[in-house]
């Protein structure tokens, strides 16, 4: 049996905006007095890697919401992703889709409705779903969310907006705030030249795929302030060493870790699980110095740890992380009950009984249905109280119940499964509290046989109060 680890992710809780943090080619320093247009003119060695808060911060406030744009900026971020559209009487709003039909509590596509029936809406929590609880934010227009970052100078991503660009740019221009939209594309160079000739103010970012990996270095008037670089394979032309190295002497490299396909294997829940599979590798061997991600808090964290030499992740002293995967050896019946013998979905582990699934790099328990359980053996360092909590996903309401059985120390009280609004959208659920000693317990993961299931278990944590 794999003993339980002791050893994972310490959550920083995160106020106010914080710099960039410095890179490992760059001394840690303060940089606090940049401005982000002012650090993302910066690029190369030395340059500090900048955040990109994807549709900004999401599990505090529904995606792309004022909320969501506020709060990103709170926890660090220099640059907030957002996503625009048009409505059918031409305003630019904030929506992902061009459907309000997932992220709001209506239905139809934007370019046939009006702001106002628009503004009527109101957005789903997170990252929006069917079973997504109704907030009482509404969908933002463009302006409102110019103005929400207008103190700070922080930069705004503005993607899906192309086709819209003399509209924004006319907007930003009559606002003051042309050095805070960071227009982006992949669109043909005479083209985006086209555009950039009209002002040098412009602030623009080239999406690199492999379809147009030639367009790096191609520039012949202004270069692009960064090279969005998207590769699913290490082999693909344009994260090639010395594709990068002709991006980096002119502009920021700019690299997504959100999920796979935008980076090879390289993800936000890869990096969680050790940063040597994820951010490590994208900022030291692919050159990058800005990273979009879901997960800002902890990139920030990580940043913060490696400029000064810490190691990293880490949880406080007197907790035991205990991965859902580390389950016990015993086999059928005695360490675990499956439904089936079948390793159904994303498997990471498919010659195994239990639904070992790879979701985004976090490496989980899916695929749960009722009755099931599985056994853990728990080793505690010292005798106390203990909180125990678990992290969890599931885009379904209700999403799951169960307990957690420690034999002689007793059985929590049953657990209803939190709504992330994502299956790849993990929370930490608080489970109960359990008086245990010092020393191994068993504890089993029972799964209500009477409730709908669906749900991915990532890990337990038992900290000592």
């Amino acid at each position: 049996m794999r003993t339980p680890l002791v050893a994972g992710l310490a959550v920083l809780a995160l106020t106010g905006a914080i710099a960039a943090v410095p890179r490992a080619d760059q001394p840690a320093g303060n940089h606090s007095a940049e401005s982000p247009g002012k650090l993302l003119l910066r690029h190369g060695p030395g340059a500090p890697v900048m955040i990109a808060a994807h549709r900004g911060y999401w599990r505090g406030a529904p995606e792309n919401s004022i909320g969501a744009i506020t709060q990103a900026v709170a926890h660090g971020a220099q640059v907030v992703e957002i996503d625009v559209q048009r409505t059918s009487d031409g305003e630019l709003v904030l929506m992902h889709d061009d459907t309000v039909n997932r992220t709001t509590d209506g239905t139809g596509r934007v370019a046939d409705l009006t702001l106002a029936q628009i503004k009527a809406l109101h957005l789903r929590e997170g990252l929006g779903g069917a079973q997504a609880a109704v907030t009482g934010d509404t969908v933002p227009t463009l302006h409102e969310a110019m103005q929400a970052v207008r103190r700070g100078g922080t930069l705004v991503n503005l993607d899906k907006a192309w086709a819209f660009r003399d509209q924004i740019y006319d907007l930003l221009t009559e606002l003051g705030q042309l050095g805070q939209g960071l227009f982006k594309s992949s669109a043909p160079i005479a083209e985006v030249t086209a555009f950039l000739d009209k002002d040098p103010r412009i602030l623009y970012s080239h999406v690199v795929d492999d379809g147009n990996a030639a367009d790096i270095g191609a520039f012949t008037g202004r270069t692009p302030q960064a090279y969005e670089l998207i590769f699913d394979r290490l082999t693909d032309p344009q994260i090639q060493p010395a594709a990068v190295a002709k991006a980096r002497a002119t502009s920021r490299v700019w690299i997504n870790t959100m999920w796979y396909g935008l980076a090879a294997g390289y993800t936000d829940e890869a990096s969680l699980r050790d940063p040597a599979l994820g951010w490590a590798p994208v900022v030291d061997r692919h050159g990058a110095d800005v990273i979009q991600t879901d997960d800002e808090d902890r990139l920030a964290d990580w940043l913060r740890a490696r400029a000064r030499g810490q190691k990293w992740p880490t949880v406080p002293e007197g907790t035991v992380r205990v991965q859902a995967e580390d389950y016990s050896t015993a086999g059928k019946e005695a360490g675990y009950h499956d439904s089936d013998d079948t390793n159904s979905g994303n498997a990471a582990r498919k010659y195994e009984g239990v639904d070992i699934g790879d979701n985004a790099g976090a490496i989980v328990v899916g695929w749960i249905q009722a009755g099931e359980w599985i056994r853990y053996d728990v080793t505690v360092p010292r005798t106390g109280d203990y909180r125990i909590t678990a992290r969890v996903s599931s885009p379904y309401r209700p999403a799951g119940r169960f307990t957690l059985d420690f034999g002689a120390d007793g059985v929590t009280a049953p657990v209803d499964v939190v709504t992330t609004t994502s299956h790849n959208a993990f929370t930490e659920q608080t489970v109960g509290t359990k008086r245990l000693t010092r020393g191994t317990h068993t504890m089993v993961f029972r799964v209500d046989p009477g409730a709908y299931q669906n749900f991915n278990l990532d890990y337990f944590e038992l900290t000592r109060r």
